[in-house]
């Protein structure tokens, strides 16, 4: 029998990729990763506050409560970076994506470590500190970038996840610029909540496999 040339292609239209289950990975551990990426967001915006505030009324016992809130932050943001590592490379078969994870990763400690040593003095005036650490920022932004670029050559993934990686570009590039590196922590805040929603959206591809 011919085939009608006019006929529908008899194909899946939408190939989904979706892996027969995810070894090592719970609804219970990736509901508490996306939890934490809500805490990351939350916890930054509070220190985002108190470094306002402290500005304003320069009270020592605030600074000190805002380093410590800023190293668990970083320790966290850390945290979260390496375990979607390891997610994406257990549920889209992501490669690449190591280097950069790891180069941020290092970066944002070092950057931290020099913050909570230096503190306010990089900024009283001009000086090898505050070369030092704007070359930390711009080290990072282009880190942050290039993590985005990687993230977005990962195939079949979820939108958010796509949405998460031209976060990472975008605020990457805005603190590269240095003028722009405070506002560049919009879409950098933008890119952990949409890594919570990847979370989440993993946790439920794994209930459904064991229901």
């Amino acid at each position: 029998m011919e085939e009608n040339p006019y006929s529908a292609p008899q194909v899946a239209l939408v190939d989904d990729h979706r892996p027969s289950k995810l070894p090592g990975w719970s609804v219970a551990q990736l509901e508490l990763l996306g939890w934490l990426s809500l805490v990351s967001v939350l916890g930054t915006l509070v220190l985002l506050v108190l470094a306002f505030v402290g500005g304003l009324t320069a009270q020592a016992g605030l600074e000190r409560y805002s380093n410590w809130l800023g190293l668990v932050m970083v320790l966290l943001g850390d945290y979260l970076l390496l375990r979607l590592n390891s997610f994406a490379q257990a549920r889209f078969e992501a490669r690449g994506l190591s280097a950069p994870v790891w180069t941020v990763v290092a970066l944002s400690l070092l950057m931290e470590a020099f913050d909570l040593t230096f503190g306010n003095r990089s900024f009283t005036h001009f000086s090898w500190e505050t070369l030092v650490y704007f070359g930390l920022v711009f080290a990072l932004g282009a880190s942050s970038t290039w993590y985005g670029i990687r993230l977005l050559k990962v195939q079949n993934v979820y939108p958010v996840f796509r949405l998460m990686a031209w976060l990472e570009i975008v605020g990457g590039l805005m603190m590269a610029t240095l003028v722009l590196m405070l506002l560049g922590m919009l879409p950098l805040l933008g890119a952990t909540l949409a890594m919570m929603v990847v979370f989440f959206k993993g946790a439920a591809e794994v209930r459904e496999q064991i229901a």
